[in-house]
């Protein structure tokens, strides 16, 4: 039985002995391809935009690599360490291609990384849906709290196929907007939140063939709205060509006033507004024209002040305050 454990004992050593042994340069499996990252900043250049192609990697030390950067056939830079490139970018879906050769000090075989960047540009737009301006006015409306924005992409896409087939990714400053993205979901219409002093909406729009990439950030003012009185004459209608100003003259006999609420969310929703005159700091009765007041000069004559505050009561901060003196 001894001499049984001993046979066995002995060739178990002699099998450990006799098997091949593997240097560390035998289980060296090398710098693998995805040891290295490429990083472009910003990530979706727009046309003629500073761009910056960045290596980074954590299995080697690139600043020892030699690394040759390659844009079509022409070098464009190389040497040890080179791990950023930064040029201007080509006009829209114009594509600068870049063949990146790192060789790591460690030795083995070279890596190889393509990276093509196709500036891509969108246009965002925006509008106050319900944001009040007179029919003369020919500015952009803004929109005042609690009003109806909507914004628009439009890509600015040369190829037809990937113009076709768009998707949307919307987002505000607490993230993204699952309901308002989605393929073909080019616009985002939202009431803006009345404690805001502006409103930032970013949109990313990728096409399906992943040819086109562009995202933008738009900032949207919220703005106070406010009340501007114009005469109203019998003959040729509002005097829009001159607003009404602080110790007005009064004509000999009397004078129509017609409020115009400027950027008020107004629009289709005129009947859930209050009109409050005073005159002199007394409530008067509202004009069957609730925003037309006709006011007729007095004997004892002075100043008049005149106050109209027109507000929504179903909301907490649509409301507007206007103020006029009259010279009676």
């Amino acid at each position: 039985m001894e001499l049984k454990k001993t046979l066995i004992t002995l060739f178990l050593t002699l099998s450990v002995f006799s098997m091949p042994s593997l240097s560390m340069a035998d289980l060296d499996i090398g710098i693998q391809d995805a040891d290295i990252d490429v990083q472009v900043t910003p990530e979706n250049p727009e046309p003629y935009q500073d761009v910056t192609i960045g290596l980074t990697s954590y299995a080697t030390d690139l600043n020892k690599a030699d690394i040759e950067w390659k844009n079509g056939t022409k070098t464009v830079l190389s040497g040890t360490g080179r791990t950023k490139y930064s040029f201007k970018a080509l006009g829209p879906s114009s594509p600068s291609t870049f063949k990146i050769t790192i060789r790591p000090i460690e030795g083995g075989d070279s890596i190889v990384k393509q990276v093509s960047i196709n500036p891509s540009d969108i246009e965002v737009i925006w509008e106050s849906v319900n944001g009040y301006t007179p029919p003369f006015y020919k500015g952009k409306s803004f929109p005042s709290s609690e009003g109806i924005i909507k914004v628009v992409a439009v890509p600015n896409i040369i190829s037809p196929t990937s113009g076709k087939n768009v998707t949307y990714t919307w987002k505000n400053k607490d993230g993204a907007l699952q309901d308002a993205s989605g393929f073909n979901k080019n616009s985002y219409t939202f009431q803006n939140q009345a404690i805001n002093g502006s409103e930032s909406i970013s949109v990313l729009a990728s096409s399906l063939d992943g040819q086109y990439n562009a995202t933008k950030t738009v900032d949207i003012p919220i703005v106070e709205p406010k009340i501007i009185f114009y005469k109203k004459s019998p003959v040729d209608g509002i005097l829009y060509n001159k607003a009404l100003i602080d110790d007005v003259s009064m004509p000999e006999d009397e004078m129509t006033i017609v409020a115009e609420p400027y950027f008020l969310a107004y629009k289709g929703s005129e009947d859930r507004f209050t009109y409050n005159w005073q005159i002199n700091n007394e409530d008067i009765p509202t004009p069957t024209k609730q925003r037309e007041l006709t006011v007729a000069p007095t004997e004892r004559g002075g100043y008049a002040t005149i106050n109209l505050v027109m507000e929504n009561l179903n909301t907490l901060y649509q409301k507007v305050t206007g103020k006029l003196r009259i010279n009676l």
